[in-house]
């Protein structure tokens, strides 16, 4: 199985585990900081949910390694990168 080489941008999720006095949630809520993530890998699916990549594989012994599910709706853009 031959897979996409891709870069992923999409946006981190965050959360704060902390007990919060209300302007502090509020701050929290409003903070429009972008946590945009670049990440690097081998497209193994896609659909409207979801993107897994995968770090590496064995095309030869169907073994992957490290997989990442992505929820499509933190996806910003999608890049295929070239093989030389």
């Amino acid at each position: 199985m031959s897979m996409k080489l891709v870069q992923v941008d999409w946006i981190d999720i965050t959360a704060s585990v902390n007990w919060h006095f209300q302007d502090e949630l509020d701050a929290f809520v409003t903070d429009d900081t972008e946590r945009l993530v670049h990440q690097v890998g081998y497209l193994y699916e896609e659909d409207e949910n979801q993107i897994v990549l995968l770090d590496c594989y064995f095309d030869n012994k169907l073994m992957y390694g490290n997989a990442h599910k992505i929820p499509r709706g933190c996806v910003v853009e999608i890049f295929e990168l070239r093989k030389k």
